[in-house]
């Protein structure tokens, strides 16, 4: 039988950077550049395609995957995250909860914030800036006001 209430079986996320739905989802691992936080959009750094460093603007390349022994042993939210060094779980293809910047439904396109590493459902502000790359073949799961948290379906290529 399949699961089509997740809410009776997996509770909301508490912070970003968690699997949303159980489906199969598929992770890369690289080592972090710099401290990365969890549920950011994530770019390779540096030419050797082992590592990885929060998204400014490159070509997207996934989303960071929470710790979830984290929770238990970080009293401080600013410090779930990965260290610089650290082995990095990169959500490729699956649903993950993420942090948007704007106002969001599920029929916006996702971008990724260009200074941040969050998500948005433009690739403009209000002053035609650009401050979003677009990620291909993802998707909003669900809506969100600006600095809650969401659902975003990832598929990226492997």
């Amino acid at each position: 039988m399949a699961i089509t209430e997740y809410n009776k079986y997996m509770q909301e996320a508490a912070s970003k950077g968690k699997l949303a739905e159980y489906p199969d989802y598929r992770a890369d691992t690289k080592a972090a550049d710099a401290a990365i936080k969890y549920g950011m959009a994530v770019e390779l750094a540096g030419s050797s395609g082992e590592r990885v460093t929060t998204f400014s603007g490159g070509t997207p390349f996934g989303i960071t995957l929470a710790r979830e022994y984290t929770d238990y042993t970080e009293e401080n939210p600013d410090d779930l995250k990965y260290r610089a060094n650290e082995p990095v779980a990169v959500i490729r293809q699956g649903t993950i909860w993420v942090e948007v910047e704007d106002d969001v439904t599920p029929a916006d396109s996702v971008y990724a914030d260009n200074s941040t590493g969050n998500f948005r459902a433009t690739e403009t502000d209000g002053e035609s800036n650009t401050v979003g790359t677009a990620i291909p073949g993802a998707m909003f799961k669900s809506a969100a006001n600006s600095g809650e948290l969401v659902k975003v379906e990832i598929n990226l290529p492997a």
